[in-house]
């Protein structure tokens, strides 16, 4: 009986574990592993259209053999430099939409290890206030019979 009674404590405290700590954990580093993807795959994305920007910019430079060539260039630069402003922006705006997703999540995620975290000491309190009582109840029956 009290071999069973305390596998079932051990296996109840298992999963308690489980749900208040370890499995919000996990849920978090995967949480995070995700976020940082999804930024290393924005920045890589950026770095490949500014790298080919800069190498188209700097091979058109080359090209560059009389002063209508200049004018065309500089002409082509400024439409270029306006674009890639725009590219900037956009990159920008997708990188705080990435940190504002992940940090909704992430206070969804801390709100209900939370939630779990109190329900679990609720039931624990309880739980603990019963075996009080029973404890107290087998103490007055075994004194009665004494």
């Amino acid at each position: 009986m009290a071999t069973t009674n305390i596998n079932a404590n051990v296996e109840k405290a298992n999963q308690q574990f489980e749900s208040v700590f370890a499995g919000p954990a996990r849920a978090y580093t995967n949480m995070m592993l995700d976020y940082a993807e999804k930024l290393v795959s924005a920045q890589r994305e950026a770095l490949k259209v500014y790298s080919e920007l800069s190498f188209h910019k700097a091979r058109a430079a080359l090209e560059i053999k009389s002063p209508s060539d200049f004018r065309s260039y500089v002409e082509e630069q400024q439409k270029v430099t306006k674009e890639a402003s725009e590219r900037l922006k956009a990159d920008a705006d997708k990188v705080v939409s990435i940190n504002r997703d992940f940090m909704q999540q992430s206070r969804e995620l801390t709100q209900e290890a939370t939630k779990r975290g109190q329900e679990v000491a609720q039931k624990n309190m309880q739980r603990g206030e019963q075996q009080v009582e029973d404890n107290m109840k087998s103490a007055k029956s075994s004194s009665s019979k004494k």
